[in-house]
């Protein structure tokens, strides 16, 4: 019977902190503004992770540069993660655009829209 947080779990969790961490203090790229890591997903067999990333910015073509950006320092990030993670096997990392926040937000303000309407309820209608 397989752990309920196994392995693959723990090691995305350190991931995600120290890539957090790193990405705030050590990475001096001005495409890379104010990224937040939002989620990592790693591979069963620990080889491949990717790290899910959010902006400020919901401008497609600033965010595209960010990501550019991100890619490029994967290298140094890998091996900085792999001194401070100490693991056996550093997986593989790549960065991809987390629009689950952008998406929220949008939706958020839709609802809003359809909440603030000047017609009248039905329920005040039969009143």
């Amino acid at each position: 019977m397989p752990k309920a947080y196994g392995r693959k779990d723990r090691v995305a969790a350190l991931m995600l902190q120290e890539t957090a961490q790193l990405l705030q203090q050590e990475i001096k790229d001005p495409r890379v503004k104010m990224a937040t890591v939002t989620e990592v997903s790693v591979s069963p067999d620990l080889k491949n992770a990717k790290i899910f990333v959010s902006f400020l910015t919901d401008k497609q073509d600033e965010i595209e540069e960010a990501l550019v950006g991100l890619n490029s320092a994967a290298g140094f990030i890998r091996s900085t993660l792999a001194k401070r993670l100490k693991l056996r096997y550093m997986p593989q990392i790549s960065f991809a655009y987390d629009s689950l926040q952008t998406e929220a937000m949008r939706l958020d303000a839709l609802i809003a829209k359809g909440l603030n309407k000047d017609a009248p309820l039905e329920d005040d209608a039969q009143s």
